[in-house]
Parts: structure tokens; C-alpha cells; sequence
């Protein structure tokens, strides 16, 4: 049976490229593609669809307010998996989707057979990542589970790898599409949980707990 996908994007020739491509695959049947969030809930009332590929340049899967727009999508079926097509495959980001209610991702360096790898994987419940990005990710739960009594939340880890990183609480905040003062928030709480006073003691604890890898990417 066809994987039935539905294609997002406010980049015509983008749009057109994805539905172009995708319709020569075999294990994909293309439904159609829309230019906003607002016009694809339309067609998913009528439409049953299994995969939801968005143009991340769209829906910018890194803000706050893409956990609704997600959220919206999911509302119109449960059983839909979204894929965010242009990623920055870092931890970061990788994370960022994740917390944003993202099922999967597709790199900005992906092929049409890495794409279609993707959607195939995910309406199977996995996802694809490269193992640079897997071990940072192996390295971020540890990073939550070892280093603090109190469990880090999805948005801590992500602050805590800026951190790692040397990004200063406005560069975070702005990686992160959120105002500095919640950046500040975070990063106090990280810094609680660690038990410790300063940004610099905070990445030299988590580095010493699970090693330089963590951050990689």
C-alpha cells in the first residue's frame, strides 16, 4: 500500500519541486500540497493522509508557536506523522522539532531517497538521523538523567547544548525563538539543578558527566 503524503510549503517552486519528485516514487502516493497550515486543514477534513511534510521555512519549527500550529495538524488526525523538511541537523534543532510535536525531520542536504527513507520511517514509528546527531542526542539523555536529581526538561537540554556551545543567554534565546528573559529563566534553573553558580561551572559538570562529545553538531 502507497504511503499517502500531503506537502506543505509557502515556496512555490519548492512545493512543486517536493509534489514533482515524490510522484515518481512508487511507494508514495502524493495527495496534493498546499501554501499555509490554514489551507491544509481544509484538505485533511476530507482527506485521509498519512504523512504531513512540511516546509520548516513555513511553519519555522524552532519558535514557540509551532507546538499550535502542530498541534492544530494533529487535532485533524491523530494518526498523521509530520515530517519538517529542511532541518539544520543538529542536536539543538533535532531536539527543538521534537519538542515542537514534530514526528520526524528531513535534512537540508537530504536526497529524494533520503527523503523517502524518511516517510518511510516514520509512518513506522522511527526515526532517521545520522549518527553524528544520534550521539548527541544518546549524549543529551545522559546529560539529563546524570546530572541533575530533578530531570531536565526538552527545552533545558536544548539550552544547556547552546550553552555548551559558548552561546551567550541573547544568541540562545534568539536560537530558540523565545525572549531572553525565558532564555535567563532556563538557563537559572540548569544551573540549580546542577547545583552550581555559573554558566562556565555548569558546562564544566556536564562535560566531565557524560564527556566532550556532548553538543556534537
Amino acid at each position: 500500500m502507497q504511503i499517502r503524503v500531503f506537502v506543505v510549503s509557502n515556496v512555490r517552486l519548492h512545493r512543486e519541486g517536493l509534489v514533482a519528485q515524490l510522484r515518481g516514487c512508487p511507494s508514495i502516493e502524493v495527495l496534493g500540497a498546499a501554501d499555509s497550515v490554514h489551507e491544509t486543514q481544509n484538505v485533511l477534513r476530507t482527506t485521509a493522509t498519512d504523512v504531513a511534510l512540511i516546509d520548516v521555512a513555513l511553519i519555522d519549527a524552532l519558535s514557540p508557536s509551532d507546538s499550535d500550529m502542530v498541534g492544530a495538524l494533529r487535532k485533524m488526525s491523530a494518526r498523521m506523522r509530520i515530517l519538517a523538511v529542511g532541518v539544520r541537523e543538529t542536536a539543538s534543532e533535532v531536539l527543538a522539532c521534537a519538542a515542537a510535536g514534530i514526528d520526524g525531520y528531513v535534512p537540508m542536504d537530504a536526497a529524494l531517497g533520503d527523503m523517502v527513507t524518511a516517510i518511510e520511517n516514520v509512518v513506522r514509528g522511527e526515526l532517521t538521523c545520522s549518527p553524528k546527531v544520534a550521539a548527541s542526542l544518546y549524549h543529551c539523555i545522559g546529560f539529563s538523567r546524570a546530572a541533575a536529581a530533578s530531570p531536565l526538561t526538552t527545552r533545558e537540554i536544548q539550552v544547556a547544548d547552546l550553552m555548551n556551545r559558548g552561546c551567550p543567554t541573547k544568541e540562545i534565546a534568539w536560537r530558540l525563538g523565545v525572549q531572553p528573559c525565558t532564555a535567563k529563566n532556563h538557563v537559572r534553573n540548569i544551573l540549580h539543578k546542577l547545583q552550581v553558580h555559573r554558566r562556565g561551572q555548569a558546562v564544566a559538570k556536564l562535560r566531565t558527566l557524560i564527556g566532550e562529545r556532548f553538543g556534537v553538531g
